[in-house]
């Protein structure tokens, strides 16, 4: 990866579609922070229909980057955790339409970026969907929880968040988490159809709607977490999650 870019942009069909290019995307302050450039100047530009996928042909994004978040002191990993529900808000208060791509596994953050989108596309095999925090000993984010409480059903997102099992394509579907499932080498098209279509309305109509439809959700968002961090760092930092934590790398080394 030294010297791609971690986030690389193309336009299709005036859709603007940001492929997450860093390995298989784990998430650490060089993706994070890319990911923030690319949306505050494609918001600057206008707020053009956007599509995030991934480079990776079975991963779309797994989540924290473990290794490197591994001894990290409690202040860095509180910047860290800042900057992620950020990317979060900001994600969620796009503009213009947005929607996920999701031809691989799209796991803990990489299901949250995915669930801030407006829509989703999914492979119908060999992809994944879910909130994995649980089976480490953390939560999923105060500020992210509100977000799915407020655009997904409740049972929906209780399954989610308490259970911290993944879902395949159908599962996914019948749960209302994706829109649309394909091929997976059909994945990025239908996104990108999908976007177009959404694209079609005028756009000051699109986002005023949009903004009615989200009204306070970003602010609750980030209210939720400035409340909560310290309670999510408290269990990051407990030893028996410290412990799966180091369990978890250990077999990631292992492959």
């Amino acid at each position: 990866m030294s010297g791609a870019p971690s986030v690389r942009l193309e336009t299709r069909e005036r859709v603007a579609v940001l492929h997450l290019s860093h390995g298989p995307n784990a998430l650490d302050d060089a993706l994070i922070g890319a990911l923030e450039s690319e949306l505050a100047r494609l918001h600057g530009a206008g707020a053009p229909p956007l599509v995030l996928a991934s480079a990776h042909r079975t991963i779309f994004c797994p989540g924290l980057d473990l290794r490197k978040a591994d001894g990290l002191s409690r202040e860095a990993m509180r910047a860290f955790m800042v900057r992620f529900n950020t990317l979060l808000r900001r994600l969620v208060g796009y503009p213009g339409p947005t929607v996920a791509a999701l031809a691989g596994h799209a796991i803990a953050g990489g299901c949250l970026m995915a669930l801030a989108c407006d829509r989703r596309v999914m492979a119908a095999l060999g992809a994944r969907v879910g909130l994995s925090e649980i089976n480490l000993g953390i939560p999923v984010p105060a500020g992210a929880v509100h977000m799915l409480v407020a655009l997904y059903p409740t049972r929906t997102v209780e399954q989610l968040v308490l259970e911290g099992d993944g879902f395949p394509g159908e599962r996914a579907l019948e749960l209302g988490l994706v829109e649309r499932l394909a091929e997976p080498e059909a994945v990025l098209a239908g996104a990108v159809q999908v976007a177009a279509h959404l694209a079609s309305r005028p756009a000051a109509a699109f986002a005023a709607a949009k903004a009615f439809l989200r009204h306070d959700l970003v602010r609750v968002m980030e209210e939720r977490d400035a409340a909560e961090g310290e309670r999510f760092l408290d269990l990051w930092y407990d030893p028996t999650t410290q412990d799966r934590i180091g369990a978890v790398i250990a077999a990631m080394n292992q492959r």
